[in-house]
């Protein structure tokens, strides 16, 4: 990854700081798709500088800043997130397109989707098969509480809804992201959330 522009986020009293990453998000992940290739994954990736979890306290940030990597400027030209960003340009700052500053790298790290499978689901079916409630009511019921992790995540609004799913939990969806210190990678796989288990971005 040669690459980077970096997205500031700018949430005011009105636009909070998760209203953003929800937005803007969604927006990249539309981008990415875009351009995704057969396999569906990209070449361009994403970090998080300001990420912070604390696993003892489970407690974390993603922070007001993502960084968008690409090994070449024709990528971004391609990507066009200007364009895709238009309707949000008072709630971020875009750079411009800079090189990695390889001075300035401290190591690198691998951005993750953590898919962790809850309970509720689960639960449901056995309260469904038990006769007391039906699927829709039970799963309703249990995802109003039943937590899966505490890592860092970012609410998405999916564009489809799965008929099994009840009126609480079909359209959002909680992105969780996962941070693992990598040795730098030669490949550059990844989906188009921008995150991969395999392929690492600088840090700096």
């Amino acid at each position: 990854m040669k690459y980077y522009l970096e997205i500031k986020f700018l949430p005011d009293d009105d636009i909070s700081i998760h209203f953003l990453w929800s937005k803007i998000y969604k927006q990249l992940h539309l981008a990415l798709a875009s351009i995704k290739n057969a396999e569906n994954t990209v070449k361009v990736g994403f970090s998080f500088p300001q990420y912070r979890f604390d696993p003892k306290k489970s407690t974390g940030f993603i922070g007001e800043k993502l960084r968008v990597f690409a090994s070449s400027e024709d990528m971004f030209n391609h990507l066009e997130v200007q364009k895709w960003l238009s309707r949000y340009v008072d709630y971020v700052h875009i750079s411009s397109i800079k090189a990695v500053p390889m001075d300035k790298v401290t190591g690198y790290a691998i951005y993750k989707r953590k898919q962790v499978k809850s309970s509720a689901e689960r639960l449901a079916r056995a309260e469904a098969r038990k006769g007391r409630y039906s699927y829709e009511d039970a799963l309703a019921h249990y995802c109003k509480f039943v937590k899966t992790t505490n890592l860092p995540y970012i609410q998405m609004l999916s564009d489809s809804s799965s008929k099994d799913l009840a009126e609480n939990c079909k359209h959002h969806y909680k992105l969780f992201i996962e941070k693992q210190i990598a040795e730098k990678s030669e490949t550059q796989v990844f989906s188009t959330y921008g995150l991969s288990s395999v392929s690492s971005v600088p840090e700096f």
